[in-house]
């Protein structure tokens, strides 16, 4: 019974204590001569009461009590009312409330015993409303539409942009389609029945710049029924230096240097011509490096793509040369025509390779694009990262070596797709092959948001990894966004913003306006399969092992101090009148 009870001074309770007794026992021994025992006792215990009550008065006594509660059924998006009324029926005093976003629904003098979530569910960000609450959500089904999606919002140019996801409850004819901004096709996939499907669309990039591409969903009729908008940022290829080494000029060198260097990238060709001789060329180069595979000369470099004779020619200290500044500085190195070593390539990286009696491929990619190859293909082995695979055959992979990387590939004279009219195909294959394998530049910030689709008005949580100390980012409206830093990682922090406008916006560092993150942000009226899915994920999650059964509410409540108030005035005024009568 006594837990019932607590006090509003409760601090005080001890000082209180010992305040009242030691008044009592003055009290006390003041009054102790008296001879008149009756009256004696009587003076003691009204005296305890005075000081009793004023003590409690004082310390300001409560006592615990009971909240009215209700039950409430929160209606959200695509909620049933069907279910609604299956619910007013099993709960007679049920309120229905409408949730709306970044609202307080529940009110703070009386709090519901049972919230029942009609619909999708509540955002994310506004569980915390109901973090304490017993809550039952009761779902929803999963959307029509596109649920999942996964791409890379930043693109390097002449890369291939991937978009991957996952359309649910596609029917019969239903066509997705991949626009660029200009509302031009560039690659679609049917729905032949109805069915839940991944999908894979792509395209190559080949312009840089900041661009709104468009997934758009069409029923049989070629009629839009959703036309959703990606962002995608399109980088220039850092400037490579690259050193061509081959024991004789090849085709296949003469299309990739001309490739290479129209793209900007340094290129430095070495072909033997005859034995002790060699050519040399070089493009974009304003001095000319020596061509000699010394630590100093092989450190200029960030790839080396060597052919095979080439590789098995070097000496032990070029061998070991080359081994040391790709271990230790990064060097990226790519062995060609890899049907010479018999199967095995077993110096810097051990690959193996399986007998394929198919002389040419095709990628998911380009399916209708043949790519020649050497009937082999590389087995998988722990540490064998692909670079492009077909089915389960790995066509051309790498492995990383200290700080570096040694890749190889079985494609062979890949320049007949330029000659076949497949530039796009053969750049694409290219840059993908020389940006998994070149040596990667540091940067002093590296940014990174939670999330592909990001909405206006909803929080996006972002992290920012620098060296810099106690950076500071500033959005586009040079509104400075909190930071906090992980408590592992002093060059990690993260921080949230509410981006207000839709399109691109960015992110800046304050000590370092070069370093900028763009971001695209969408209408919330777009993506609405994807937004309902993750709703209903997140709530599913939230709520999952959430207890349904009632428990009772309380509060504490102060008492009324009339009483102790009433009982101290009789009490000292009797002490105070009896010595006068």
């Amino acid at each position: 019974m006594i837990d019932r009870f607590s006090f509003v001074n409760n601090h005080w309770f001890w000082y209180i204590i010992l305040a009242t007794l030691l008044v009592w026992l003055v009290f006390a021994l003041k009054e102790w001569r008296q001879s008149n025992k009756l009256k004696l006792y009587l003076k003691l215990a009204l005296a305890f009461i005075a000081l009793t009550s004023l003590a409690l008065i004082i310390l300001k006594p409560t006592v615990i009590s009971s909240i009215d509660t209700y039950e409430v059924a929160l209606l959200t998006e695509g909620y049933s009312n069907e279910r609604l009324d299956s619910l007013k029926k099993a709960q007679k005093k049920l309120q229905v409330q409408t949730y709306k976003v970044n609202e307080s629904f529940i009110n703070p003098n009386k709090t519901p015993s049972t919230i029942y979530i009609l619909g999708e569910g509540i955002a994310p960000f506004d569980f915390y409303h109901i973090d304490s609450l017993n809550v039952t959500y009761l779902g929803n089904t999963t959307p029509s539409g596109i649920v999942k999606l996964k791409y890379d919002q930043e693109q390097t140019l002449g890369n291939s942009l991937d978009i991957e996801g996952l359309f649910n409850n596609g029917k019969k004819g239903t066509k997705l389609v991949l626009e660029n901004p200009a509302k031009k096709h560039l690659d679609s996939v049917i729905f032949l029945n109805d069915s839940t499907k991944y999908f894979k669309l792509s395209t190559q990039l080949n312009v840089i710049g900041k661009f709104e591409y468009h997934l758009v969903e069409k029923d049989s009729t070629d009629n839009v029924i959703t036309s959703n908008p990606i962002g995608i940022n399109v980088i220039p290829e850092n400037t490579l230096r690259i050193l061509i080494v081959n024991g004789f000029p090849t085709f296949e060198t003469k299309y990739l240097k001309n490739f290479l260097a129209e793209i900007g990238s340094e290129v430095v060709v070495k072909s033997q011509v005859t034995t002790g001789k060699f050519k040399y060329e070089y493009f974009n180069v304003n001095t000319k490096p020596t061509v000699v595979f010394s630590e100093k000369n092989l450190q200029y470099f960030d790839l080396v793509i060597i052919d095979a004779q080439s590789f098995r020619n070097l000496g032990s200290v070029e061998k070991n040369n080359l081994e040391t500044v790709v271990r230790n500085e990064g060097l990226g190195v790519i062995i060609q025509s890899i049907s010479n070593f018999n199967n095995e390539v077993n110096y810097l990286a051990n690959f193996s390779f399986q007998s394929n009696k198919n002389i040419s491929t095709t990628l998911s990619k380009w399916p209708k694009t043949n790519i020649s190859k050497t009937p082999f293909s590389l087995k998988s082995q722990f540490s064998l990262h692909p670079i492009h695979k077909t089915n389960d055959k790995i066509l051309s992979a790498y492995k990383p070596l200290g700080n570096g990387r040694i890749g190889t590939s079985v494609f062979e004279n890949t320049f007949q797709l330029i000659l076949n009219g497949n530039t796009n195909v053969y750049q694409t294959l290219w840059s993908e092959t020389v940006n998994a394998l070149s040596k990667k530049q540091l940067t002093t910030v590296n940014w990174n948001a939670d999330k592909n689709i990001i909405f206006k008005d909803e929080p996006v949580t972002f992290s920012v990894r620098s060296h810099i100390n106690t950076p500071k980012v500033l959005n586009e409206n040079n509104d400075l966004i909190p930071l906090i830093n992980d408590i592992d990682n002093s060059s990690l922090w993260k921080g949230t913003n509410y981006p207000k406008k839709v399109g691109w916006q960015t992110h800046y560092l304050q000590q370092d306006s070069t370093q900028i993150f763009n971001y695209y942000v969408a209408d919330t009226m777009h993506w609405k399969a994807l937004q309902s899915f993750n709703t209903i994920k997140s709530n599913r999650k939230q709520f999952e092992t959430t207890q349904t059964e009632n428990k009772a509410y309380t509060t504490q409540q102060p008492i009324s101090l009339v009483w102790l108030y009433l009982l101290f005035l009789l009490s000292i005024g009797y002490l105070w009148l009896e010595p006068k009568l």
